[in-house]
């Protein structure tokens, strides 16, 4: 299967999910303003599963290992994935290309996010962990 077609797969996926996830959310939970969620996926380029965690924010929450890591990340770039102060660290000069996808909802903006990254070191490295699961 074409890079191309699972990266639209996935965005489709991921799409519906979080349409899923606003509709589900009870209105008095957490008022609009403040809730934030994202559906988020890791396409290998080269073939390999999609991997795919939700992300909850104010308050933290889904199915993403770290939320509250992950959260305070977004909080620091207002919502903003391509904001994100990346971490240091070291990384191997490995070639296998990972694209990054989010698709949300940040306080009532509707957010999207698409980056392909050498490899899946530097995609954790660059988004500061919030692809790290």
């Amino acid at each position: 299967m074409t890079t191309f077609r699972r990266i639209g797969m996935a965005l489709a996926c991921l799409s519906a999910t979080a349409a899923g996830l606003a509709v589900s959310t009870p209105a008095q939970a957490v008022p609009a303003a403040s809730a934030s969620s994202f559906v988020l996926a890791i396409v290998p380029e080269y073939g390999g599963p999609v991997s795919t965690a939700t992300l909850r924010c104010e308050p933290a929450g889904g199915t993403h290992p770290h939320p509250i890591a992950a959260c305070a990340q977004l909080e620091s770039a207002n919502g903003d994935f391509y904001a994100v102060e990346g971490t240091r660290g070291a990384c191997t000069l490995e070639y296998r290309p990972v694209t990054a996808i989010s698709v949300g909802d940040w306080r009532g903006t509707l957010i999207t996010y698409r980056e392909t990254f050498s490899n899946r070191c530097t995609m954790e490295r660059a988004t500061s962990g919030i692809f790290n699961f």
